[in-house]
């Protein structure tokens, strides 16, 4: 759901090193880079030592020409190693990351699912129309789905009621989450929620989506969540569960909604959270699922499948 940049590195990491491991190509030009990388910086380094830091007037006219030359290569060097770097940045996002490339091998990046908790994703109509029977196939060992049902008081995800009901014919647990507009009527947003989903027994607690501190402020924030996950307990028996980013929860949420189970996003793959109580993690935007052509969110569960019971609806 969260867009957020500040583990990307380590997602970009795992994906080079995939690279490397299934394309001899490109694994060579990999390799050619960063020799080109570190040639660069060592001819950088004879040049600074030799000719520029000491400024040696007693060198000879060749042995200046000499240095220059070092110097030119190296620096030369590593500008077309960094350059080559950032091109192959964007020409990851754009096409590795793309589901739709030819690049891209297509296969399911299981390596970031294999976690000792239980793994589950969330969607939107931003995945598109998703393939149920190919998800069902899927490596990865998904126990549960979340869904967006809705955003504000009038928006509906355009494949929520699609999604809603593959997601009880495949046999995982479910859940629906409403985005939170911060400037709009909390009544009216959770009107618009309850109109939407219809829940069955078994299935996960609503979800508020929290991003944005909107133009009123930290107070009227707080209010207005407070209000919307205290009419969802008392229409469905059951307290719902929060998702928001880490940033966002220590700087506007944090001493406020601690009596709600947490959903944490923070993309720092399979580095535990600290300094916050969570039920769900959010690690990764980049989990790759066969039947979604998209990028898919991943998430793990603090506790055994067992202990799911506790967040759903008797």
């Amino acid at each position: 759901m969260i867009t957020n940049y500040s583990c990307q590195m380590e997602q970009y990491l795992y994906y080079l090193l995939y690279l490397i491991s299934q394309n001899p190509l490109a694994a060579f030009i990999i390799g050619c880079l960063f020799l080109m990388c570190l040639v660069g910086f060592v001819l950088l380094g004879l040049s600074l030592k030799k000719y520029i830091i000491p400024k040696n007037k007693n060198l000879g006219g060749g042995s200046k020409k000499v240095y220059k030359i070092f110097l030119t290569i190296g620096f030369l060097s590593v500008m077309i190693a960094l350059f080559s770097g950032f091109l192959g940045k964007q020409y990851s996002r754009k096409r590795i990351f793309s589901v739709n490339s030819a690049f891209f091998t297509g296969k399911e990046n299981t390596w970031l699912s294999t976690t000792k908790k239980s793994f589950g994703i969330d969607i939107s109509h931003y995945q598109g129309t998703i393939d149920w029977d190919e998800v069902n196939s899927s490596s990865h060992p998904i126990e549960y789905v979340f869904v967006r049902a809705t955003m504000g008081s009038n928006g509906k995800d355009r494949q929520f009621k699609r999604n809603w009901k593959a997601i009880k014919g495949s046999g995982y647990i479910r859940g629906a989450y409403h985005y939170y507009r911060l400037n709009e009527n909390s009544v009216l947003q959770f009107q618009n929620f309850a109109r939407t989903v219809k829940f069955s027994t078994g299935d996960f607690a609503p979800v508020l989506d929290i991003e944005e501190v909107g133009k009123y402020g930290k107070e009227n924030l707080v209010a207005g969540v407070l209000n919307w996950l205290r009419l969802a307990e008392e229409l469905y028996g059951v307290r719902p569960i929060i998702y928001t980013g880490s940033n966002f929860y220590h700087q506007f949420l944090k001493g406020h909604i601690e009596d709600y189970p947490l959903w944490i996003a923070a993309y720092s793959g399979f580095h535990p959270l600290k300094d916050v109580n969570w039920s769900f993690h959010q690690f990764s935007d980049k989990m790759k699922v066969k039947g979604i052509n998209s990028f898919v969110d991943g998430n793990s569960f603090n506790g055994r499948v067992s202990d799911l019971k506790n967040l759903r609806i008797k």
